[in-house]
């Protein structure tokens, strides 16, 4: 009789235009083995010593963590909701079980015709923490009772272009700065996983916002040395 496999952990990377993989260039969505989500995969099962890890990709364009936005959806026709809470308990409950969640939002709400202060930012990733903390079940296969880990991301350090300041994004370079400060210290008071990727890329200069596919290996191992001290 055979031993049945291991199943691998899972790692849900849930955020926006730069966890789908938006190509800055224009260009549609970067390749599936460039985007960090899965080059992250790869790095964790190279650090691996026994059980095998993989990622789910839930990046969405225009996602923010609380706010619908049909201005900016408009251009894919406004046809879903923008506001991260709104899917965050049915994508939990799709992918369980989860040992870890990297929440990867917070670019979209800088936008300056949203009017939100870095703490108000802020305080949208503290509900939705503690809404994964809350979630029934959806922890590690192990022990499902269990609070999936958790890592916050901070948004990139935005550059001011035009288009950037096209899609709203005017003061978004002083204001993603402030709002990783912030995420910084709320990452300590709730006692997760801090993830300073300002610290690790910048955007392409081609529309300030958006990482290039030079940036995704880097991206991906420094989530990977976090994750595996876990």
């Amino acid at each position: 009789m055979t031993t049945p496999a291991q199943e691998p952990r899972t790692v849900l990377c849930f955020g926006d235009s730069n966890t789908w993989g938006f190509n800055p260039d224009g260009g549609g969505r970067l390749p599936h083995d460039t985007r960090w989500p899965n080059q992250l995969e790869q790095q964790l099962n190279r650090r691996a010593t026994s059980q095998a890890w993989r990622t789910i990709e839930d990046g969405l364009n225009s996602r923010t963590w609380l706010l619908e936005d049909p201005i900016g959806a408009a251009k894919y026709g406004a046809q879903y909701s923008c506001s991260g809470r709104s899917g965050l308990m049915t994508s939990l409950h799709s992918h369980k079980p989860i040992d870890m969640v990297i929440l990867a939002l917070g670019c979209n709400d800088c936008k300056d015709y949203l009017n939100l202060s870095a703490e108000q930012i802020a305080d949208g990733a503290r509900i939705l923490i503690q809404d994964i903390r809350s979630a029934l079940h959806c922890g590690p296969r192990e022990r499902p009772d269990q609070t999936p880990g958790i890592v916050l991301m901070t948004p990139p350090l935005m550059v001011s272009t035009p288009q950037s300041r096209a899609w709203g994004y005017e003061g978004a370079d002083r204001k993603s700065q402030a709002v990783a400060s912030r995420y910084l210290q709320l990452a300590r008071e709730l006692e997760v996983l801090a993830f300073d990727v300002q610290k690790v890329a910048s955007p392409s200069s081609l529309d300030g916002i958006h990482f290039d596919s030079q940036s995704q290996p880097a991206i991906a191992s420094a989530l990977a040395d976090l994750i595996a001290k876990t």
